[in-house]
């Protein structure tokens, strides 16, 4: 079936935002958030010859039209002044499965944009004010670089001391909190000099002195 259209310029307060009151068409689902929308009005003002590109698509009800492709580029244009606007008028015995078929593919973006070619070939500033939104550059995390760089060859121990090579270096590892705790108590790290910031606070970089003096202190309470 071929469906039958005319051209007209249509005077704003004839055409009315499909809120479902066709009966068969239900109301229109699109809606934008606020940047997307006023980065549309933009681009309205910016090249309003492009509503004559792309009309309205408006089926007639009572004595206005409900606008069935559109609804956000009328609240815009209203909300800009406009008093008309170029519209495809679909004939009166266009049957509503159509309506609802033509507001649906209006709103479904079959395409993908390459973002290589987008970020490479054309100019980012100008996209962005054309309502093309790109994904927010991530955050720099310096440490988790520097971790990512470590390799075999170049790994050290990077919260210990340098010491000089006479002395020896001893790891502990501990698996879970609960030993952690423990080792921490029994070596009363919390009130050791943190290597760091040379205040009193827990650390887990203790100097062999410590462990000694902790140990002795140990088993003099014994």
């Amino acid at each position: 079936m071929k469906t039958e259209f005319t051209f007209d310029n249509v005077p704003v307060w004839k055409l009315e935002m499909n809120k479902g009151q066709l009966q068969g068409l239900p109301k229109n689902p699109r809606f934008f958030r606020d940047n997307r929308y006023e980065a549309m009005k933009k681009s309205i003002e910016d090249s309003p010859e492009m509503l004559q590109l792309r009309e309205l698509i408006v089926y007639p009800y009572n004595d206005k039209y409900i606008v069935v492709c559109g609804n956000l580029r009328l609240r815009a244009c209203k909300e800009l002044g406009y008093t008309e606007l170029p519209c495809k008028i679909l004939s009166e015995d266009t049957p509503t499965i159509k309506l609802r078929e033509y507001a649906t593919k209006d709103n479904v973006s079959f395409g993908e944009n390459d973002m290589d070619v987008m970020m490479n070939e054309w100019d980012k500033s100008e996209l962005q004010d054309w309502g093309i939104e790109f994904a927010p550059e991530p955050e720099t995390d310096e440490f988790k670089e520097r971790f990512e760089a470590i390799t075999d060859e170049t790994a050290v121990y990077p919260l210990i001391p340098k010491f000089d090579e006479k002395h020896e270096l001893f790891i502990i590892i501990s698996s879970n909190e609960v030993d952690s705790n423990w080792l921490r108590e029994a070596l009363d790290m919390q009130h050791m000099e943190s290597y760091k910031t040379g205040k009193v606070s827990k650390s887990n970089v203790v100097d062999i002195k410590d462990v000694r003096h902790a140990i002795e202190n140990r088993n003099t309470k014994s």
